[in-house]
């Protein structure tokens, strides 16, 4: 636990973390649990175009006599590309121009991709904070020798303990798990190809449950119109115990992304002793070792996918055996390993 001295000099902000609708929310929620105070701000919820606005200058308006008091010293910004750099290069102007520290956290994997469309204004903002937080040390590479940051540190991401009951997964069954954004670029559509192509082969031997928001019209309509709902089945956003449930049932995560940071699914995956397939991208492949935890593929690549599916479908010794390899990976994105990585970012920029 960061203790109350310190924790309250320190101001949080980012995406909704009490109900949170993504990973970095998700983060932040288990945040909340390693500060004994967590003070925090909300920058965005996943809503209306016109309530997200309200959100954010809500957000500002909570900000402004933080900023101007003495007890902050460290922003703490969490954050990825698009809209989300544009309200936290807002917020991250306004910190130091406050005389502020500013820790800015970057979660999202698309940022390489929005940094090549935008150098100038990435590169000025990100020269601007004190401290770069990246989820691996490809990323940390990225922006020391990319963008030329000076300061930049490694924090894991943060998972939750996991509570396990084994006794709910189906011998006869093999279970695919997909928890994610409903959209292209998480390689659901991918994986939804693939159930169509192989569903016969895929009938009474296995199935995928699908839990995430997004364009979740277009893939139920998919599901109908292909008639794979004995074989696909859609949960809508699940979280907390829904969520718990949908990882006890499961035998296999599924994550064909095509671009990714440090996804904290796969990290929950391998809390309960799953085996993971993900694409290659991102931080990915210094999380999941291709054959030990689990097996990566080319992103776009659907032969690539069906045959590590049914790589996997058919050995349930391979995946006790990989399960068992991602389960131990797991333990170093506990809270208590994670608030030691904190403090080191946080430490150098307190006053003694």
């Amino acid at each position: 636990m960061i203790p109350r001295p310190i924790s309250r000099k320190i101001l949080s902000v980012g995406p909704d973390c009490i109900d949170p609708k993504g990973g970095i929310g998700m983060v932040l929620k288990t945040y909340r649990t390693i500060f004994e105070d967590f003070r925090f701000i909300t920058t965005h919820k996943e809503c209306g175009t016109l309530m997200k606005l309200v959100v954010f200058v809500k957000a500002l308006l909570q900000l402004f006599p933080l900023l101007l008091g003495n007890e902050i010293e460290i922003v703490h910004v969490h954050g990825a590309s698009k809209g989300s750099f544009v309200r936290k290069a807002i917020i991250i102007l306004l910190s130091k121009w406050s005389g502020k520290k500013v820790v800015y956290h970057i979660h999202g994997g698309g940022f390489k991709d929005f940094t090549k469309s935008h150098p100038k204004t990435v590169t000025y903002i990100l020269k601007r904070c004190d401290t770069l937080v990246a989820l691996s040390e490809s990323w940390k590479d990225y922006f020391i020798q990319e963008i030329g940051c000076k300061d930049v540190k490694v924090v894991p991401n943060i998972m939750n303990v996991p509570r396990e009951d084994h006794r709910k997964r189906d011998p006869h069954l093999c279970t695919l798990l997909f928890l994610g954004k409903i959209c292209d670029e998480k390689g659901i559509f991918d994986l939804m190809d693939i159930m169509e192509e192989h569903a016969d082969d895929y009938k009474n031997h296995l199935r995928l449950l699908i839990a995430g928001i997004g364009d979740s019209e277009r893939l139920t309509n998919f599901i109908k119109e292909k008639k794979l709902e004995n074989i696909v089945s859609f949960k809508g956003w699940a979280n907390g115990q829904e969520k718990e449930d949908l990882l006890n049932i499961s035998d296999i995560f599924i994550l064909p992304s095509y671009y990714e940071g440090v996804p904290i699914s796969i990290l929950e995956a391998y809390s309960y002793h799953l085996p993971v397939i993900a694409s290659g991208v991102g931080g990915i492949p210094e999380i999941l070792a291709d054959g030990i935890e689990g097996i990566i593929v080319p992103p776009g690549d659907k032969d690539k996918l069906h045959e590590a599916v049914a790589i996997l479908a058919n050995s349930p010794s391979l995946r006790l055996k990989m399960g068992e390899s991602a389960y131990k990976r797991s333990l170093s994105h506990l809270p208590s390993n994670v608030e030691a990585s904190l403090m080191n970012v946080y430490s150098p920029l307190l006053t003694p």
